[in-house]
């Protein structure tokens, strides 16, 4: 840090930048991100936070009661954009069917464009959070969240799947179940590629096809979709 020169000719360190406070809490969830990244929930502490923002651990606790506090923030970050991209392809003005291909493709892409968010939201045991279902991360100790972004990613999911079961474009059954084996399967491609990058050749052709299998395993057997698929899967052969 450069010195400058008080009033006597002494140097003394620039007084430290006053931040709003929204700034200041990204500040600190962007260090925890990075913490994590470089050494997982052991690397995460008040005090190496602090350093790496620059600021003193009584600082954090202006925005955070706690460790799990800030965990907890970047869970939500990482819904946050889980939001945008399912929020995206129901903008898009896309058929049903090819909508919901979509949705599928960004919750891969946006697992992969933030793996070490991934890694700690779905594949971290993180004491001081608790989970319910899928989606719904919540802190131990206080009152309940609701909703978390957690759960408006999901809901998103849900609700696709319950309009396009009443329209005719996917198969009848029970959407609660259904939406939760779309996430197992998504959650399944994303951690290999995330964990064991090494065993695929061909990442892109894996989640296309990946995708095509899945969607046409959810069309009903008469529906046009089904042969399209069938022929994209051929092409990518």
């Amino acid at each position: 840090m450069s010195k400058i020169l008080g009033k006597k000719g002494v140097e003394t360190a620039p007084r430290r930048q006053r931040l709003a406070p929204e700034e200041r809490r990204a500040q600190i969830i962007a260090a925890a991100r990075a913490l994590f990244g470089e050494g997982g929930l052991a690397a995460l502490s008040m005090r190496s936070i602090a350093a790496r923002v620059g600021i003193t651990q009584a600082a954090i606790y202006q925005h955070f009661e706690d460790k799990e506090a800030i965990v907890f923030a970047v869970a939500e970050h990482f819904f946050g954009k889980l939001i945008e991209s399912a929020e995206a392809s129901s903008a898009a003005g896309l058929a049903p069917v090819e909508a919901l291909r979509a949705s599928m493709r960004g919750y891969i892409e946006t697992g992969l464009a933030h793996p070490e968010e991934y890694r700690l939201v779905f594949m971290t045991d993180a004491p001081g959070l608790r989970r319910h279902g899928p989606a719904n991360l919540q802190p131990q100790s206080g009152s309940e969240i609701q909703p978390t972004k957690g759960q408006v990613a999901y809901g998103h999911l849900q609700e696709k799947v319950r309009l396009l079961m009443k329209s005719g474009d996917i198969r009848k059954g029970d959407p609660e179940l259904i939406a939760e084996a779309m996430w197992a399967a998504g959650h399944g491609i994303v951690s290999l590629l995330i964990t064991h990058v090494e065993f695929v050749w061909d990442a892109q052709r894996l989640i296309d096809t990946h995708v095509d299998i899945l969607l046409k395993g959810l069309l009903p057997d008469d529906h046009e979709g089904r042969k399209a698929s069938a022929k994209s899967i051929r092409k990518k052969a």
